[in-house]
């Protein structure tokens, strides 16, 4: 697709002139993505066209299963937008109107189409569209876009990615599967008519189970009847993995026809491609029990009758194995045993039936329902896989055939009479639940006919986690996507927090000091969730967990009750567990001052003077809690910028695992600092620093120290709050930014401490100017999109692991600043608080009471760093300092 852009005289590029026939004269070239060509205009100013190849103006690569191969969509280079024949029309029956966001080669085509076949209006608010469509009174140009409009018969064309499929509505979509989706006949007909052929098939891979094969067989052969043509298998000995004899002697399938050659079969590039359409999606996959062969349909009969006997059953398919191990994401993410049991347990209850019959290929799936429901479980006795034995990303096919030996065929029938059994099965029972959508919920409904009293399939990609599906959504999680982006998708990434406090943990205060703060910050009330694969903030009914238990209770998990912080304590020591993805830290301590305020007054029955910026009950709910700054500016790219903060080859932390990625917990350790707040302010001030940039310092010193033989630079990436330029000072949202610092090491040994300090708070000075930050916020927001569509796609957690197996184990300082308290402060110590453990150091330095608390986290064993600090911090005359080893 060609994009209109701004003229770059001054980059070379070959000279075309404005013409009807501009873009295909250019498609005569066949470009290559980002190719350029200059357009000579005699209706305005010159411009640019630049080709974007389809393949890359579409979904991320990462959103297919390691299994799929592209290409993933057609280039285009011929198409006529003047040829009715071969245009899909029937595309806009229903349609009054067409919207396009973004003025380019495609929705010029498709605006041409409309405006010479149909009579639908279009509305743009783009006047060079004027360049390339005369006038029309059916074509509305206009300063902004109708906001009143776009209801059902609208045809919605946006510039941000859409495929359709989403949601199954083909009514909004981006320019280039709008494209796709009315001039896909002449991709597949490549200059050629229908009336020259009396067959038609496409390449079938050896990927798809059975349910899958003969489903498309059925849309196949309806949507090409559309056409007078009657679908064919590919191949003359098998349909997919599938033998010709063994689909002939279990199905009643006409695949294979003697007349049929390459000369009247019209061949279908890519079913991929094809599937991604209006036209084949809305085609009925159904199949009836006609498809099946009489006599294996009778032995199915029989079995089923003498396994159940009249008892009332519930059908349950439960795909695992590879649904799990290739990563499938929205409507064909799986639901686990855990989020089903509830369900299934009440349709036994309220419905009264007897026994489960379960269809699951996964032996840990089968496991876990019989550990659930015991005698009631009937299953049938075949081979079973679990996550396991799978590669990643591997299919159950490609398994199969590597553990097959010589006995493939015969595994293969034994294996597809199996499969096959169950769904017969399952379409038999009184009722129907499946975990997701895959080919054997398609498979069943349709054997089914309209029979079950009830079905019911499971969306946890779409609607998140089943329990939560009913709760009231708030809005869409925005800046919080940047946690997000930071760690593995299928994990909690939350902040942990170690209070030691003075005397024994009272649970009822704790519970009525966290319910004064829910009434100053409902935002913490909210859980993170999916709504139409989105993550999402909802209400939460559910109570809060504050358990005394020494254990980790993840937040935003089934155990935390889906909310966002728990608390549990032992003895005089409290953890508090918050989802790093609403909250950062600095949003987060003002929930933490609030909490500790009403804590102390209620155990102390004193009303405390209240410190100064801490939020009570008596001010009621907070506003601005939950202003997210980064959409206050415009977003920004953010790969140059990105590249930049980075910054150039630094030292790096040696004795980190470079095995992994995240290391494991058991290979962390954490140590707690604690400096007098008057021996560290003292030394900070003989020094004309600030506690942040004297921080630093002694850091940088600490590991050159523990490193004499490092040349490279101790690089930082300094964590930057945005509320204070951005004036949203209450936010509780992720509200940072980050640059680059880096201390050379000769600076290191030849420059005082306050020369260093300078040097530091000049470069942070110059970082959080109001035009920098602005412009960083907007890098950040673009970040948060792009995370939030890759999201949506089921494609973030791979982007997660690329990014970060190329990150190098670093160290990083976040200064959160003072904890504000009154005169209990001096009773809290606040010896841990981190996020999840990687490789690398982390510092979190806050100052509680009378003490600085540096809290530290390394992937990795051993004090060498931590002594080398501690040493650092002393030879300034800095007293009192003591080291403890926490979690």
């Amino acid at each position: 697709m060609f994009k209109i852009e701004t003229l770059r005289a001054e980059e070379e590029a070959k000279t075309l002139n404005l013409s009807e026939n501009l873009f295909h004269v250019a498609l005569e070239y066949k470009p290559e993505s980002k190719n350029r060509f200059h357009v000579k205009n005699d209706k305005g100013e010159d411009f640019d066209i630049v080709y974007w190849d389809n393949d890359e103006d579409i979904e991320p690569r990462d959103t297919y299963p390691a299994y799929v191969k592209g290409p993933f969509m057609a280039k285009y280079y011929f198409y006529d937008e003047n040829d009715k024949t071969t245009l899909y029309l029937d595309y806009f029956k229903g349609l009054k109107t067409m919207v396009f966001e973004e003025l380019n080669e495609y929705t010029i085509a498709i605006s041409k189409v409309i405006l010479q076949f149909t009579d639908m209006e279009i509305w743009c608010a783009d006047e060079r569209i004027r360049w390339f469509i005369d006038e029309n009174p059916r074509l509305h140009i206009v300063e902004e876009l109708p906001d009143d409009i776009y209801g059902d018969d609208c045809f919605y064309i946006q510039e941000q990615f859409r495929l359709g499929l989403e949601d199954n509505n083909f009514n909004r979509l981006c320019s280039t599967y709008a494209f796709h989706n009315i001039f896909f006949l002449q991709w597949i007909l490549n200059g050629k008519a229908f009336s020259q052929y009396k067959y038609m098939t496409l390449p079938i891979d050896a990927t798809g189970g059975i349910g899958a094969i003969l489903s498309g067989y059925k849309r196949f052969e309806l949507a090409f009847g559309h056409f007078g043509l009657k679908f064919v298998a590919p191949d003359k000995d098998y349909f997919g993995k599938y033998p010709r004899e063994l689909m002939e002697r279990y199905f009643a399938a006409d695949l294979w026809i003697e007349d049929a050659n390459e000369d009247n079969t019209l061949w279908v590039p890519s079913l991929l491609i094809l599937v991604k359409t209006a036209f084949y999606q809305r085609m009925p996959g159904l199949m009836d029990r006609s498809i099946i062969a009489p006599s294996f349909l009778a032995e199915m009969d029989e079995y089923f009758d003498a396994l159940f006997g009249g008892r009332k059953t519930l059908g349950v398919l439960i795909r695992g194995s590879d649904y799990i191990a290739t990563g499938l994401s929205g409507s064909r993410k799986m639901a686990s045993v855990e989020q089903m049991v509830p369900l299934i347990r009440k349709w036994m209850k309220d419905y009264g039936y007897e026994k489960i019959f379960l269809a699951t290929e996964d032996s840990d799936i089968l496991a876990q329902m019989r550990k659930e429901f015991g005698k009631s479980i009937a299953a049938l006795s075949q081979h079973r896989i679990s996550v396991s034995d799978l590669k990643e990303g591997q299919i159950i096919a490609d398994y199969e055939k590597e553990n097959a030996n010589d006995d493939y065929a015969e595994k293969l029938e034994d294996t597809t009479v199996n499969y096959f059994y169950a769904l017969y099965l399952l379409s038999r029972c009184d009722a129907f639940m499946c975990s997701g959508q895959c080919n054997g919920w398609d498979t069943v409904i349709s054997l089914n006919e309209d029979r079950f009293e009830r079905s019911y399939k499971f969306a946890v990609g779409i609607n998140g986690d089943p329990r939560t599906e009913d709760w009231k959504e708030v809005r869409a999680v925005t800046a919080g996507m940047f946690a997000r982006g930071a760690y593995p998708t299928d994990k909690a990434f939350f902040m942990t927090y170690r209070f030691d406090l003075k005397e024994k943990i009272d649970l009822s205060a704790l519970q009525k000091a966290w319910e004064k703060t829910t009434e100053v910050y409902p935002y913490v009330t909210y859980a993170t969730v999916i709504r139409r694969s989105q993550l999402v903030l909802s209400e939460n009914p559910l109570p809060f967990v504050i358990k005394e238990t020494g254990e980790v209770i993840e937040p935003s998990t089934p155990a935390a009750n889906f909310h966002t912080v728990t608390m549990c304590y032992l003895g005089n020591v409290l953890w508090v567990y918050a989802d790093h993805v609403p909250y950062d830290g600095t949003g987060f301590m003002y929930v933490l001052e609030t909490f500790f305020y009403h804590y102390y007054c209620i155990t102390d029955a004193f009303d405390y003077a209240i410190p100064d910026g801490v939020h009570t009950e008596k001010d009621g709910p907070v506003s601005g809690q939950d202003t997210d700054a980064y959409l206050q500016v415009e977003p920004q790219n953010p790969k140059a910028a990105m590249g930049a903060l980075l910054g150039k080859e630094a030292f790096e932390i040696q004795e980190s695992r470079n095995d992994c990625i995240f290391v494991p917990k058991a290979d962390c350790r954490g140590f707690c600092i604690s400096v007098p707040s008057a021996e560290f302010m003292k030394y900070a001030k003989s020094v004309n620093g600030s506690p942040l940039s004297v921080m630093y310092v002694c850091f940088a010193k600490a590991l050159q120290r523990t490193h004499p033989e490092n040349t490279l630079p101790v690089s930082f990436m300094v964590p930057v709050s945005i509320r204070k330029v951005m004036g949203n000072n209450n936010s509780l949202l992720h509200q940072l930014v980050h640059f680059n610092y880096s201390f050379e090491v000769e600076e290191l040994s030849d420059k005082t401490d306050e020369e260093l300090s300078k040097q530091f708070r000049a470069a942070l000075s110059e970082f959080t100017a109001e035009d920098t930050i602005k412009k960083t916020a907007g890098i950040y927001r673009a970040i948060c999109e792009g995370y939030s569509k890759a999201f949506v796609y089921g494609a973030l957690n791979k982007l997660v692991m690329d990014q970060r197996k190329n990150l190098k184990a670093g160290a990083e300082v976040s200064y959160l600043g003072t904890l504000r308290t009154a005169e209990y402060g001096k009773r809290i110590r606040m010896t841990a608080f981190h996020a999840m453990q990687e490789r690398g150091i982390m510092l979190q330095v806050t100052e509680v009471g009378e003490y600085f608390y540096i809290d530290w986290y390394q992937g990795f064993h051993g004090e060498e760093y931590v002594l080398a600090m501690r040493d650092v911090l002393a030879e300034k005359g800095i007293n009192g300092i003591k080291i403890e080893r926490t979690e």
